[in-house]
């Protein structure tokens, strides 16, 4: 009788054991699912120029070789390239996004982004995002000429490059410091001109775009990633719907349209490893 009570007993707790462990196991599964449906962790990288002169690379400007081995190791993490087209689709329609999403971005719309940065992405099957400065663009579309040191994209390369890269807008001719840093409104500048001055400058480049038959810009990248609550109210109103900065954070992306403005960017600098800057901008 002893033996049988005994018997009973662990019985008794062990499926009490497995049923706290079945139910542990469900809240887990329960609460990873909800994180799921809470959102989608995406990093952006930032790039800006890419060129082989050594003597060049700095802050902004990195190697096609460095660009390469930050390109294939994202594919070996399991990442996947989204633009800023796959973020509307699913924050405004609920389009799934790749388990492991990444967006590249490369500011200022440089030509040497085509010579460097378009066949190492074309040849990876990956996409990217490349914000232009209009007045750089229309500039040499009208006199052609095509330096890798110094020269912009001309409207006929951003048609050409479509297939990988995704043209969004970085003003018209807003990349200066002094009494106005980028797009902010200038001390002493009263809210009506400054509101006309950026819907004017803005304006332009998407005039510019959509008239060599480009999709029509639906992000607007801030010069310096200076940025305001007047800027975003402004942009807001013209109908964008998605806004990149520099804070070096990673995004949360949700089906709240909010979640778009404002995004965190890594820069990408030379003279870091692939390995660091990566585990820094994932945030693995």
């Amino acid at each position: 009788m002893k033996l049988g009570f005994r018997h009973t007993a662990l019985q008794a707790v062990c499926t009490v054991f497995v049923l706290c462990f079945g139910i542990a196991l469900l809240g887990r599964g329960q609460a990873e699912m909800a994180l799921a449906e809470d959102g989608v962790h995406l990093p952006v990288l930032m790039y800006h120029s890419i060129l082989k002169d050594s003597a060049r690379q700095g802050q902004y400007v990195i190697s096609p070789s460095v660009l390469s081995a930050d390109l294939d190791a994202l594919q070996q993490r399991g990442y996947q390239t989204v633009t800023v087209n796959d973020l509307l689709a699913y924050v405004y329609d609920g389009v799934p996004l790749p388990e492991k999403p990444v967006m590249i971005t490369f500011d200022d719309g440089y030509y040497n982004n085509y010579v460097y940065a378009y066949p190492l992405l074309e040849q990876r099957g990956m996409r990217a995002v490349v914000s232009v400065i209009g007045s750089q663009t229309a500039q040499y579309t009208e006199n052609g000429v095509e330096n890798a040191y110094w020269s912009h994209l001309r409207l006929d390369r951003l048609t050409e490059m479509q297939d990988v890269f995704e043209v969004q807008n970085h003003s018209w001719n807003l990349h200066e410091y002094g009494e106005r840093r980028g797009c902010l409104r200038r001390r002493g500048e009263d809210a009506e001109s400054y509101a006309s001055l950026l819907r004017e400058d803005t304006e332009q480049t998407q005039l510019l775009l959509t008239e060599a038959g480009l999709p029509t810009p639906t992000c607007y990248t801030y010069p310096f990633g200076a940025c305001s609550e007047e800027s975003e109210r402004i942009l807001k109103e013209m109908g964008f719907l998605c806004t990149l900065g520099c804070e070096e954070k990673v995004n949360l992306v949700t089906n709240d349209p909010a979640c778009l403005y404002e995004m965190g960017r890594f820069n990408r600098p030379a003279g870091e490893s692939t390995e660091s800057y990566l585990n820094r901008a994932l945030g693995e």
